[in-house]
C-alpha cells in the first residue's frame, strides 16, 4: 500500500514537471523580444527595409504604377475616343466640298474619289476616319483612307490594291482645326498627285493609241489624195513633201502629219493634216509674219469624204502661198 503511494506521487510530480517546461517553451515563442545588447547595434542609415504586406497589396502597387505610367499607344480613354468622333463629324461639311472640288479637277484625268464608307477607328485607335475608293475609268485603284488623329492632326493616305500600282501610294497631313473646303481640297491635291501623274500616263497612253488606229483608217485616202494634189500642182513646179510619218503630239492629243509645200525646189511654208474626231482638217502657216493673210486652215467632214474631195481641199490650202512665191520670183 505504502509502495503503491509513493509511485502515484512520483507520476504525478513528473506530469507537473513537463508541464511547467512545456508552458515555459510556449511563452518564450509568444514573447520574441530583441535583448538591450542587441538593441544598441549600430545598423547602416543606407539599408532599406521592406515589409510584406501580402498578395493585395501588391496587386494595389502594381495598379498605381500601371496608373501613373503613360505611353504614346496607349489606348483612348472613352472620353476622348467621343471627343475625336464628335470632332470627326464636325469637319463632313468641308471634307465633302473638298472632295467635289478635287472631282471637278481630277474629271480631265478621269480620276474620281468616290463615296465615302463608315467611319471607324484605326489600329490602336490612332485615328478615326472613313475610306474611299479611288476609281480610275470606273475601275478601283486602291484605298484613300481620310482619318483624324487625336492629336488634331488630319491625314490622307493613298494605298493602290496591286504592287504594280504602288507609285500612287501617298501620304499627307494638316491640321483640322479651322478647316475649310479650300485647305480640303489642297490636301486632297497633295496626296493625290503621284495618283494624278498616273492616270494621266494611262490616258495619254490610252488617246494615242486610239489616235492612231484613227488616223490608220483614213492614211490610204490620204496618201491617195497627195498623190492626186502633187499630180496637179507639178505643172507649177510645186510639190508637197512628208517631212515625218504621221506622229502623236501630246499637246494637241492627236495624230499630225507635217508636209513642207516646195516650190522649185525652195521651201515655201508648212502644210499640216490632222485626224479629228469628225472631220479632216488641213492648215498651211509661212515662216514671214508679213505674209500671214497667206494661211489656210480649212476642214472636209469624213463622211462622204472621197479622194478628189480631200485633194482639193489641200490644193486649195497650199495654192496661195505657191502662187505669192511663184509671183515674187517673176518680178525679181
Amino acid at each position: 500500500m505504502k509502495t503503491a503511494f509513493i509511485l502515484l506521487l512520483s507520476g504525478i510530480l513528473i506530469g507537473a514537471g513537463v508541464s511547467i517546461i512545456w508552458r515555459d517553451i510556449r511563452k518564450r515563442q509568444r514573447g520574441a523580444f530583441v535583448s538591450q545588447r542587441v538593441s544598441r547595434f549600430d545598423a547602416d542609415p543606407e539599408i532599406e527595409i521592406t515589409i510584406s504586406h501580402g498578395a493585395d497589396a501588391r496587386a494595389a502597387l502594381r495598379r498605381n504604377a500601371a496608373e501613373t505610367v503613360q505611353t504614346d499607344e496607349a489606348p483612348a480613354t472613352p472620353s476622348a475616343i467621343a471627343s475625336v468622333e464628335e470632332r470627326w463629324a464636325a469637319l463632313q461639311a468641308a471634307i465633302g466640298a473638298g472632295v467635289d472640288n478635287t472631282n471637278a479637277a481630277l474629271a480631265s484625268v478621269r480620276l474620281f474619289i468616290n463615296a465615302s464608307g463608315d467611319a471607324s477607328w484605326s489600329y490602336r485607335n490612332k485615328g478615326y476616319g472613313a475610306y474611299r475608293r479611288l476609281l480610275l475609268d470606273g475601275e478601283s485603284l486602291g484605298w484613300l483612307r481620310l482619318e483624324l488623329s487625336p492629336q488634331g492632326e488630319l491625314r490622307a493616305s493613298v494605298k493602290a490594291h496591286k504592287d504594280d500600282r504602288a507609285m500612287i501610294n501617298a501620304v499627307a497631313e494638316a491640321p483640322a482645326e479651322g478647316l475649310t473646303a479650300a485647305r480640303a481640297s489642297a490636301l486632297f491635291a497633295q496626296c493625290l498627285k503621284p495618283a494624278a501623274v498616273h492616270a494621266a500616263r494611262q490616258r495619254s497612253g490610252s488617246e494615242a493609241e486610239a489616235s492612231r488606229l484613227a488616223w490608220e483608217s483614213v492614211d490610204a485616202l490620204v496618201t491617195s489624195a497627195l498623190k492626186a494634189t502633187n499630180g496637179a500642182l507639178a505643172q507649177a513646179g510645186a510639190s508637197l513633201t512628208a517631212l515625218a510619218p504621221p506622229a502623236w503630239v501630246q499637246e494637241l492629243r492627236r495624230h499630225r502629219m507635217t508636209l513642207s509645200v516646195e516650190v522649185n525646189g525652195d521651201d515655201v511654208a508648212r502644210m499640216h493634216i490632222e485626224r479629228l474626231p469628225h472631220e479632216m482638217e488641213v492648215a498651211v502657216g509661212v515662216r514671214e509674219p508679213h505674209l500671214a493673210d497667206l494661211g489656210r486652215r480649212r476642214r472636209i467632214p469624213l463622211d462622204g469624204m472621197t479622194i478628189h474631195g480631200l485633194a482639193e481641199l489641200i490644193a486649195s490650202c497650199a495654192w496661195p502661198a505657191i502662187a505669192r512665191f511663184k509671183e515674187d520670183r517673176r518680178q525679181a
